[in-house]
């Protein structure tokens, strides 16, 4: 089984604006990550990913791709406008096309820990829309280990759901509050938690291993790591096979990021290079199938209760 834990699934009254939006705002980060295609072709891409009211389109990618299920990521956009009613109808929407692929999708709730309602909306999100647990992006401008974070963990603790945080520098969002140290937090108050660092930190993967070596409740998910593994092989394979070596195969999971990253590394090329990381390299650096397993499906099936 190989299961996607980071896809960014979305719906766009204004297909043409936001596809060119996503363009505009990702290109940069994802040129300094060593991956160019021309403008017009991203943003072709991202209209087609936009264009999916049903998710089938998204199922068919899937399908060409080899990946079984997809978790959909909601996304809190509270500093850009979107009050409680637009939040709530993200989060419909979402569960219309969960329920319509049920074997295939599952989705986590978006709620930013700084709206008053915070707390109930969270609830809302898990009871009425059949929520698998929840998304942060921290980097909008709060810390997760904040007083008004713990209160929205007290209810995702309560129905004993994982939490995917984002858990990387990017250039458009305030990277302080992304830091993987604010995790060690709500691993030792929040020891039920399963905690996903989004990005397994990206460049500060060094100091999410170091938490991850000791906390096992702290794992990690490689999306945008295709970037690197198609720009700098070897440092792909290096830098992963540290962190194997560090802590183990069980606290690592596959994710692509999708779609925003498809347009520059599709995602079938991401499981691909996934699964042949046992093949014999020249460069010494050996995997086995045990891990290739665990990583693409295997623990996203624990942490999700699969």
């Amino acid at each position: 089984m190989i299961v996607d834990v980071h896809y960014h699934f979305g719906i766009s009254p204004n297909i043409e604006n936001t596809a060119k939006a996503m363009a505009q705002i990702l290109s940069t980060d994802f040129i300094r990550l060593g991956v160019y295609k021309p403008f017009k072709e991203v943003v072709a891409s991202y209209k087609d990913s936009l264009d999916d009211s049903d998710g089938d389109k998204l199922i068919q990618r899937m399908d060409e791709s080899g990946i079984d299920i997809s978790v959909l990521l909601n996304v809190d956009y509270l500093d850009w406008g979107m009050d409680d009613s637009a939040l709530l109808h993200q989060h419909n929407e979402s569960a219309r096309v969960v329920a319509r692929h049920p074997e295939r999708l599952i989705a986590l709730a978006g709620v930013d820990p700084r709206r008053p309602k915070a707390s109930s909306l969270l609830r809302r999100c898990i009871e009425e829309f059949n929520m698998k647990g929840l998304k942060w992006h921290p980097d909008f401008g709060f810390y997760p280990n904040s007083e008004e974070s713990y209160e929205v963990l007290k209810v995702l603790n309560e129905f004993e759901l994982p939490l995917l945080t984002h858990c990387s520098p990017l250039s458009f969002t305030r990277a302080k509050y992304a830091h993987p140290i604010y995790l060690d937090d709500i691993a030792l108050d929040f020891p039920n938690i399963r905690i996903i660092a989004a990005h397994s930190g990206m460049m500060w993967w060094h100091d999410w291993m170091a938490l991850a070596q000791l906390k096992p409740n702290i794992s990690g998910d490689l999306a945008m790591w295709q970037m690197i593994a198609e720009s700098k092989p070897l440092l792909f394979r290096r830098h992963l096979r540290e962190i194997l070596d560090t802590i183990g195969s069980e606290q690592l999971l596959f994710a692509t990021d999708g779609p925003y990253t498809e347009a520059y590394v599709s995602n079938k090329r991401y499981v691909d290079m996934i699964k042949d990381l046992t093949i014999e390299n020249s460069d010494g650096i050996v995997f086995d199938q045990e891990e290739v397993d665990a990583i693409l499906g295997g623990n996203a099936a624990r942490v999700f209760n699969l």
